[in-house]
């Protein structure tokens, strides 16, 4: 099969591709150099960075060569999600999210064929900023201004104080399973630590919590606390005079926490505790679901389920 790649995990799933025996066309400058490459010809399957998310890539062509390129993703990432996958008979196309634990593999094929800063993609997937430091960095090595084994150092200190400034805004952005991209907010950070934040959103409107069934009411708040690759986030919400109404633990993979935003992907199941009640896990269903639309692994929801379990039994 011959494939097209491009953008910010190119150099590392061609990398991987390469090796289970897809041959790449069309390349890049920097592919040829890398790879020692020049075919030029029409492509089965082109990847390009995903424009609604850049934690994710988009592949269309052939269905055949999705399938097994699909295929492929899987078997090297355990956590991959198949966040939107369409076929017909000519033609293709899927969005595949790269969460945490994948970018961090991502990075080990990468530095195999150049040198690559801690948390590369982690970096990359964050904003255009974090993505032009990744480049800086990586510069200043290749061309010899700086040792690598010394940027490798500061640049992974670096990324362990990065947490939005307190007072700031953030949003907060989760991808569901089957593709739903939700962002709440903006609330206001009221406390941060190295790789940690506490954001506070008001809440304007009437109706019920979800998963909680408690009502809400204008004046309400709700404090969210989060920690950089901490696989859940814990909402408490309060009543306007401070009584606490009841808390959140949402399941994810490993949280991505950056300047101005924290992101993760979504794995349905939740653990709710009301007021003078024990936990209960919630949500199991849908988590089931995603498992028979093939959307993701058995390991993954083995994962998640063992996560919110003894999220349910520690309260933290």
């Amino acid at each position: 099969m011959r494939l097209t790649v491009r953008g910010i995990y190119s150099t590392a799933l061609i990398k991987l591709l390469i090796e289970k025996g897809f041959e790449i066309v069309n390349p890049t400058r920097s592919q040829m150099e890398r790879f020692g490459i020049a075919e030029r010809g029409e492509p089965d399957l082109e990847i390009i960075d995903s424009q609604l998310d850049r934690n994710c890539i988009e592949a269309r062509g052939l269905p055949e060569a999705l399938e097994q390129v699909v295929g492929c993703l899987r078997k090297a990432f355990a956590d991959l999600i198949i966040l939107k996958l369409n076929a017909s008979e000519n033609f293709a196309q899927a969005r595949i999210g790269f969460p945490n634990e994948a970018k961090l593999k991502l990075d080990e094929l990468r530095s195999e064929v150049a040198y690559t800063v801690p948390y590369h993609h982690y970096c990359r997937a964050g904003g255009e900023g974090l993505s032009s430091m990744v480049s800086i960095a990586e510069d200043l090595v290749e061309s010899g201004v700086v040792p690598a084994e010394e940027m490798s150092k500061k640049f992974e200190e670096q990324v362990s104080r990065l947490a939005p400034r307190l007072r700031s805004m953030v949003r907060i952005i989760h991808v569901k399973p089957d593709g739903r991209r939700i962002v709440l907010g903006p609330g206001r950070v009221v406390w941060r630590g190295e790789g940690r934040a506490r954001i506070m959103r008001r809440i304007t409107g009437f109706g019920v919590y979800d998963g909680l069934g408690v009502e809400k009411s204008p004046g309400d708040y709700a404090i969210t606390e989060v920690s950089r690759f901490q696989p859940w986030m814990k909402t408490s919400y309060y009543s306007v005079s401070g009584e606490l109404k009841g808390r959140y633990y949402n399941v994810s993979t490993p949280i991505s926490l950056y300047s101005d935003h924290v992101h993760y992907f979504d794995l349905e199941v939740d653990v709710v505790v009301k007021p003078n009640s024990e936990p209960e896990i919630i949500d199991a269903e849908p988590l089931e679901k995603a498992i028979r639309e093939n959307r993701i692994s058995e390991e993954l929801r083995e994962k998640a389920l063992k996560i919110a379990e003894e999220i349910a039994a520690k309260q933290p």
